[in-house]
């Protein structure tokens, strides 16, 4: 697990700096403290939740003889099937003014 010492340096120092952005920008002292407390603990929760080092309890192995198994089935299959018959020729320009959008063909 990570150490709390290092989400609450980064949660103090970020408190830290908006407090003093704030206080420059003008706003009140107890705003700024209040803004600054405010972001410092968000940081510091987000620091916390992303630095998780916790391992998944048990992950499947990837099985690639299922894979190989089926390979060879795969491949016979690609060869014994006739290609796909191709759709007629379309013309590329449009016959109507809107033929391009219903894509027929005015005889």
């Amino acid at each position: 697990m990570l150490k709390s010492s290092l989400a609450f340096r980064a949660g103090f120092s970020t408190g830290l700096f908006f407090t003093l952005c704030f206080i420059v920008l003008g706003d009140s002292l107890f705003t700024s403290l209040g803004l600054g407390i405010l972001s410092g603990w968000s940081v510091g929760c987000l620091v916390k939740w992303w630095q998780i080092d916790q391992k998944p309890e048990q992950s499947e192995p990837f099985e690639i003889e299922v894979i190989t198994d089926n390979l060879s089935d795969i491949l016979v299959k690609s060869k014994l099937l006739p290609p796909q018959a191709k759709s007629t020729a379309r013309p590329t320009q449009a016959t109507t003014l809107l033929g391009w959008m219903f894509k027929r063909n005015k005889d």
